[in-house]
């Protein structure tokens, strides 16, 4: 399976039209993203989300990718007659592969895998109508989790040093003992910590140095 998937890989890219003289094979470049979808929570009460990104791609098809992100998030209802607060730093790295299919147009696959490093706090009330209401503070520290991202890529040439792009991913947790009371709710960097499968879509613009 895999030899095939990489097989259909390497076809689209050998084949792709619009290759010019420009995006020669032997070409490397450094490359600089900021999900500029995550920005755009900074007003929000209930969550702030930072992402940006590092990759080294070889000859216009071959790209190591590293990616860093931070979370503080706070869903509305997570816990009834309560409040609920997750905060931490998340990491991935990994590999894409792909190539052009339009002219300026990139279409990648990759595989990475995500960390996350994070903490939790919240408060707990139980309303009482003959008692006084009870309530209850909790904390966690040192919570961490991975997982594993399939990710295809779609990118766009602005010019020779902008581009825009997306990325659709699909997320896998393949660690994380979820045995706490109350059980925790939000992953930074992953989502919600009961699902055992995410999808997720990115939106990103990319600085690109070729040397």
């Amino acid at each position: 399976m895999k030899l095939s998937l990489i097989f259909i890989f390497s076809l689209i890219a050998s084949v792709a039209p619009g290759q010019t003289d420009t995006l020669k094979s032997s070409s490397t470049s450094l490359e600089f993203a900021v999900d500029y979808g995550k920005i755009l929570t900074i007003p929000s009460k209930f969550e702030t989300k930072f992402e940006g990104s590092i990759g080294l791609k070889f000859q216009r098809k071959y790209e190591l990718l590293g990616e860093i992100g931070y979370a503080d998030l706070q869903p509305q209802d997570a816990i009834l007659n309560g409040t609920y607060q997750s905060k931490g730093v998340y990491y991935r790295i990994g590999l894409a592969f792909g190539g052009e299919i339009l002219p300026k147009n990139f279409l990648s696959f990759g595989v990475l895998y995500g960390t996350s490093s994070f903490e939790d706090n919240g408060t707990v009330v139980i309303r009482s109508t003959i008692w006084e209401d009870f309530n209850e503070y909790f904390e966690r520290t040192g919570l961490s989790a991975n997982w594993i991202e399939f990710v295809m890529i779609t990118e766009q040439h602005v010019n020779n040093s902008l581009s825009l792009g997306a990325k659709f991913r699909l997320r896998k947790l393949t660690y994380f003992i979820n045995d706490y009371n109350p059980e925790v709710i939000s992953i930074p960097g992953y989502g919600k910590a009961f699902n055992n499968s995410i999808p997720v879509i990115n939106l990103y613009a990319k600085l690109r140095l070729d040397f």
